[in-house]
């Protein structure tokens, strides 16, 4: 994929941001064959918790990409979030698929944060969740694995 294709903007969204920077690396897989997914739609947005008791936030798009025939997507260069009540969500989709989440990746300097994402075909049996998604951070330096 050229990179004329993706997406990725900055915004000023009135938080403070470090001028470090970090990276998320996103690969997707197959669940039960461990095998690439080709074309898969991946979605980055920061989280922004606002209000006296964080009763409410707003969401911002910030970049798009899909992964290439060995299910490897672009690493996104990102700033590191230095306020508490500032998060990165990814979403992951591709077509037959059940959609997974990442809640708050953790970005850190100049360290790549790398998930491997394991996609369920939908339909694949009864009373199978229809999304998965991860909740906790990544230490930096290992690789997080989502395994629904």
């Amino acid at each position: 994929m050229n990179n004329k294709n993706r997406i990725q903007r900055s915004m000023s969204l009135g938080t403070v941001e470090s001028n470090a920077t970090g990276f998320l690396k996103i690969n997707v897989y197959r669940h039960v064959e461990r095998t690439p997914v080709a074309n898969a739609f991946v979605l980055v947005s920061k989280l922004v918790i606002l209000g006296y008791y964080k009763e409410s936030g707003s969401g911002y798009y910030l970049a798009t990409d899909t992964s290439d025939e060995n299910g490897s997507v672009p690493a996104f260069e990102l700033p590191v979030l230095t306020g508490e009540n500032e998060m990165y969500n990814v979403a992951v989709q591709a077509e037959g698929f059940c959609p997974a989440y990442i809640q708050n990746a953790p970005i850190y300097p100049g360290i790549t944060t790398t998930y491997n994402v394991y996609l369920r075909e939908i339909g694949t049996s009864a009373g199978e969740p229809n999304y998965y998604f991860i909740l906790q951070p990544e230490i930096p330096g290992r690789d997080r694995t989502i395994i629904p």
